[in-house]
């Protein structure tokens, strides 16, 4: 898989799981999606192709022969929980950690991204997860500062050392997770008294349950 970017490399084997896990990815990606460009690369490079169909109207990505060959080559879920457990239970250093993964034919970059359950390839350019972070924890370039995420003019949730938008700020939980706001309870009693009907006053009540 050629990319000059790794980031954009990782987000592609990211996007041959899901599809090889079973995920619906709709296609084509709107042309303005900030990773337009990585699924036309992998589209180009015989990766991923269209699945051509009659019904529904929309249709979908689908891997080729080459995308299922390259994901099965570094995605094995069947001993993914057993290598991660067993590695914890060792109490080893990161760069340790990185070694064995390399010892036992594995990508210590990609197998973390692939086998946490919770990466997604929409988000992991400002979250990589926490298998990422365990493995690499003694890096602090790979460390992404999640409460320095701010939305951009456009809507979109920016990671501070990476150019291109991430995710729609209007996904308001993931948002919320991402810049880490703290939601705030209303004083509507406060506000009805207040001297400015309909303006909310500045100071509010945080909650903290």
């Amino acid at each position: 898989m050629q990319f000059a970017d790794p980031q954009d490399q990782a987000t592609g084997y990211l996007i041959l799981r899901h599809l090889y896990d079973g995920d619906v990815i709709e296609w084509p990606i709107a042309d303005d999606h900030p990773l337009h460009h990585v699924f036309t690369g992998l589209e180009a490079q015989g990766y991923i192709a269209r699945w051509d169909r009659t019904w529904p109207l929309h249709d979908r990505y689908r891997l080729t022969d080459r995308g299922i060959a390259t994901i099965e080559g570094v995605y094995k879920p069947a001993g993914a929980d057993a290598i991660y457990n067993d590695l914890r239970r060792q109490n080893l250093g990161a760069a340790q950690r990185r070694a064995y993964l390399s010892q036992q034919g594995y990508d210590p970059v990609l197998w973390p991204l692939l086998h946490d359950p919770t990466t997604r390839w929409d988000r992991v350019r400002y979250d990589r997860g926490s298998y990422y972070d365990w493995f690499w924890d003694d890096q602090p370039t790979y460390h992404h500062h999640r409460h320095e995420h701010r939305a951009d003019d456009a809507g979109y949730v920016r990671d501070p050392d990476v150019s291109d938008p991430t995710i729609a700020a209007g996904d308001a939980a993931t948002a919320q997770r991402v810049i880490g706001a703290v939601p705030f309870v209303v004083d509507l009693d406060r506000e009805a008294s207040s001297s400015a009907p309909g303006v909310r006053q500045s100071a509010v009540d945080r909650d903290v349950s």
